[in-house]
């Protein structure tokens, strides 16, 4: 089966990094791991028969793997700089284009051996950790 890790963050934005800086760390075997600077950038992995997405979730403090999108709550818009990716990923899905996709959800901060032990976890057992 051909996986792919897609991760997002702001390596410069602290609160925002973590996902990006673990990814860093991360040894996976028969996985893909590909860095996305937009949410468009899921289009790019179709080929992919799973796709998980890393990236920081704002309020939990673990790890949480969400596979039901609308789970997500997705900020205000105010600018086209402001389109997150759980806005983007409801989007695709209202279009009918959106392929089945996990997202492992991590805290902003916390032991990042802990957190990057729960996401191979995750990503081995596709273990439900629910919100």
């Amino acid at each position: 089966m051909k996986t792919v890790l897609l991760v997002f963050g702001n390596e410069y934005i602290e609160e925002d990094n973590l996902a990006v800086n673990i990814s860093k760390e991360l040894n996976l075997k028969n996985i893909d791991l590909k860095r996305c600077h937009s949410a468009d950038d899921l289009f790019n992995y179709y080929d992919y028969e799973e796709i998980f997405v890393l990236d920081v979730v704002k309020n939990i403090d673990k790890v949480v793997l969400i596979e039901n999108i609308d789970k997500i709550k997705e900020h205000k818009l105010f600018s086209l700089h402001d389109f997150d990716l759980g806005f983007f990923l409801k989007l695709m899905k209202e279009l009918g284009s959106l392929k089945e996709i996990k997202i492992i959800g991590i805290p902003k901060k916390g032991d990042k051996e802990s957190i990057k032990a729960d996401i191979l976890e995750v990503i081995k057992n596709k273990k439900k950790i629910n919100l």
